[in-house]
């Protein structure tokens, strides 16, 4: 495991490394104290305890930081390390330096060596914990540092254990706590050696490793020492002990410590462990059985014994690491065979489906260029005989036909609704028996194509204009009829556009011109037959170039809003304003509303446009309605009602500019509502109704020209009703006397439903007195004053009121 290079960013996890090397520094200056360990016993014990807690205590600290530092909290297996170190410094410092050195106490001695055993049990499991994560499984790991410990051990028994028994028994001395510590010490130098073998030894676990040699080394000399009955404690058994610490500490400074997280098993070769096991099933026995004469000058029958328990310990761990070897070949093996299955029955496999590959091939082909749901041709196809009509005589070396071949777009209208109410099962069904009747009229040499949904198109060479339109008829006769779809009977109606007898030069140039004559079919009102002529691509391309520009028109501050005032006939005084939106393109004359209105509206420019009008006219209406308390009426189109975050719009303008929300009038007309289905109806008078809760108030403009007023002044929840222009602008006298009498019951209406009313376009002053005298209060138009700016509007504000018109 790598630590970070130079200039890079530190692993994940931990901190930026500002002093990389102070593991290094207390490595060393640790070391130099741990050396001089013995020479500070041999001048006093006190200061030798001050030394040992001292520099047990500072590695106690530098374990905590190097865990706070690189976040080794998160890890159980450094928790039990940071906890396991603390133990054995609390156990050192309060039962031996300061129970047994200073108060001379064999409660606090035991204290100290029960602390220092479940010290040595903590950092145990933080190995095994470690080597969990190492290896191919936590029984394998366990085998591996058995064979590695018991290798070690039949050694150490005889050169060490033994000899020490021995004495032991001759002195008389307690040996049973410096006993326990090597054989503690054997089985974490197992796990040890084991992490070292399979993790890639990172420098962290070499120093990690190199502090439990250092404190096996010690307890051995301390049992030796123990064993003989000194006094003293040896050099080495000091130097060992306190080496731990410090190498302990200096694991945890480490930086590459950082990555513990990450220890994984790193490969190693099968080859390598074999020999290293071989080594000590091989060298350990022999090396006790040779080496015991020359330690062990008085023989104990338990002796050959011991050496005997050792050999057989060691030979059944190495049995069941080899038995896991084999279950591990076997299991290879097998995965093997079923692999070797697997590719005959593969083998066979591609036979089959080299047998069956062309015919896969065939049918994708098929369907590339085909319609799944009716079998006939595709766009692409009707593209490529598009090509070949257009370039095929001049392939051919012949003169082109003097007829070009004429192209027929059809449409279905009002699919949209059978697919919407009956489901699209009955709707696949149905274009199904389309296509069928269609493929009855086409003759040899005719290319009939779906271009998707309820679009189909034919294809005729070389046909005139009058046959194709005959055809067409044909066509929309024939699809009249009505279809049986199991218990429904379902009629419809076709647009066809027709491009005949027009010299194109590509398909894409046919396409676009046939559907340019469908879409004007389907505008002249559906159920339309309409010949392609070059003034409908003129007409397309100005209807593009005003969508191009009304992109644009606010950016380029083309935009104006202009306000015409509602008077009160009464006294002649303003008590409203209606905002008007403008278009004037900077490099040409004024567009009309009733032109760029529409094309807002389908483009969906009419939403920004109309945020834009409503900012701008709460602006403008904020200080009218502070000095004269004027309302502004703005119109509001279908589109923007259908907006979802329209009433949200509507209410941040009225607080982003203080206006009051009776201050302001929304005006809708019937037709937004006409065009939308009934749950989208709904949901809009929902949106009206929220607005009207806050105080914002409706109006429902040209009333009277719709068929279905008087229902909507039920359900809408409306409280102005604006009169169309044509109830007082009627061309003859008999047309104004009846006009005369629709306003008066208008307005008797309104009244009774507690409705105000506002008539539009009043241009003449007889206008006005016929108005005032069917009781209407309120009225707009040219003869007040034309669509103002809003400075004008200030003006008309601040001169006299208009006389009584009664």
């Amino acid at each position: 495991m790598s630590q970070t290079a130079p200039g890079m960013s530190p692993a994940v996890g931990s901190r930026p490394e500002r002093k990389p090397y102070g593991w290094l520094v207390f490595l060393a200056l640790g070391g130099l104290v741990a050396l001089s360990g013995p020479a500070v016993a041999a001048v006093s014990p006190f200061l030798d305890a001050l030394l040992w807690s001292g520099l047990q205590g500072a590695a106690t600290l530098a374990v905590l930081f190097g865990i706070r530092r690189y976040r080794l909290g998160r890890l159980r297996s450094w928790r039990l390390i940071g906890l396991g170190i603390v133990t054995a410094w609390l156990a050192n410092t309060v039962g031996w330096s300061l129970g047994w050195i200073w108060l001379k106490s064999q409660t606090l001695l035991t204290v100290y060596q029960v602390g220092t055993l479940v010290g040595y049990a903590l950092l145990l499991t933080a190995l095994i914990l470690m080597s969990a994560r190492v290896g191919a499984s936590r029984w394998t790991g366990l085998l591996d540092s058995g064979i590695i410990t018991v290798g070690v051990a039949m050694p150490f028994w005889t050169f060490v254990i033994d000899p020490a028994i021995d004495l032991g028994v001759h002195s008389g001395s307690d040996l049973t706590y410096a006993l326990i510590t090597p054989f503690v010490d054997l089985i974490v130098m197992g796990m040890v050696a084991r992490l070292l073998f399979d993790s890639g030894r990172p420098p962290w676990l070499l120093l990690l490793a190199a502090s439990f040699a250092a404190i096996f080394v010690a307890d051995g000399a301390y049992l030796l020492d123990q064993a003989a009955g000194s006094a003293q404690t040896s050099a080495v058994a000091t130097i060992g002990w306190l080496a731990w610490s410090v190498l302990i500490g200096a694991a945890a400074l480490h930086p590459s410590v950082a990555r513990s997280a990450e220890l994984r098993a790193v490969p190693t070769a099968d080859r390598s462990r074999v020999t290293l096991f071989l080594a000590l099933a091989l060298i350990s026995p022999l090396v006790s059985s040779l080496g015991r004469p020359f330690v062990d000058t008085e023989s104990q029958p338990h002796d050959d014994m011991a050496i005997m328990a050792w050999t057989v310990v060691l030979a059944v761990l190495l049995v069941l690491r080899l038995n896991t070897v084999a279950r591990l070949a076997e299991t290879r093996a097998a995965d093997l065979d079923r692999h070797a299955d697997q590719l005959t029955l593969q083998t066979r496999q591609l036979s089959a489906a080299l047998h069956t590959q062309e015919m896969l091939q065939r049918s994708l082909a098929h369907r590339a260029f085909h319609d799944p749901l009716t079998g006939l041709a595709n766009r692409t196809l009707l593209g490529e005989a598009l090509q070949q009509a257009l370039s095929a005589p001049a392939v051919a070396g012949e003169p082109a036909p003097e007829t070009p071949p004429a192209l027929l777009l059809l449409d279905l209208d009002g699919f949209k609704d059978v697919n919407d109410t009956l489901g699209h099962p009955i709707g696949d069904d149905l274009l199904t028996q389309v296509a069928h009747r269609l493929r009855a009229l086409c003759e040899p040499g005719l290319t009939l194509a779906r271009l998707g949904g309820d679009e189909f198109a034919l294809l005729l060479p070389a046909t005139s204009a009058q046959v194709a339109v005959e055809l067409a008829h044909t066509i929309v006769e024939r699809l009249r009829a009505p279809y049986r779809l199991g218990e429904h009977e379902i009629y419809l109606t076709t647009s066809v556009g027709v491009l005949a007898e027009t010299e194109i030069s590509t398909p894409a140039e046919a396409l676009r011109d046939a559907d340019l004559a469908l879409y004007a079919a389907k505008a002249a009102g559906k159920n339309q037959i309409t010949l392609f002529t070059p003034e409908l691509r003129s007409a397309r391309l100005e209807h593009s170039r005003l969508i191009a520009g009304l992109r644009q028109a606010l950016a380029r501050e083309e935009l104006a809003v202009r306000y015409q005032p509602v008077v009160e006939l009464d006294s002649g005084r303003i008590v409203a304003v209606e905002t008007l939106l403008r278009w004037q393109p900077g490099d040409s004359r004024p567009i009309p509303p009733d032109v760029f209105i529409p094309l807002a509206e389908e483009s969906g420019l009419i939403v920004p446009i109309g945020t834009w009008v409503l900012e701008r006219a709460c602006a403008d209406a904020a200080r009218w309605h502070a000095r004269h308390g004027l309302s502004v009426t703005v119109n509001i189109s279908g589109r923007q009602l259908r907006d979802p975050g329209f009433a949200e719009t509507v209410l941040a303008a009225l607080e982003r500019h203080r206006l009051p929300a009776r201050a302001l009038v929304l005006e809708i007309t019937e037709s937004m509502l006409l065009a939308t289905t009934p749950a989208e109806t709904e949901r809009v008078i929902g949106v009206l109704q929220g607005l009207r809760a806050h105080g914002v108030r409706i109006a429902l403009d040209d009333f009277g020209t719709g068929y279905s007023s008087l229902a909507y002044l039920r359900i809408l929840p409306v409280d102005i009703v604006k009169i169309d222009r044509s109830f007082t602008t009627a061309p003859s006298a008999a047309d104004h006397a009846q006009a005369r009498a629709f306003t008066k019951a208008i307005v008797e209406l309104s009244a009774s439903l507690r409705l105000g009313t506002i008539v539009e376009g009043v241009e003449t002053r007889e206008q006005a007195v016929v108005l005032h005298q069917v009781g209407c209060t309120l009225a707009q138009g040219y003869l007040f004053s034309p669509p103002a700016t809003a400075r004008q509007i200030d003006n008309l504000l601040e001169t006299t009121p208009w006389e009584n018109v009664a």
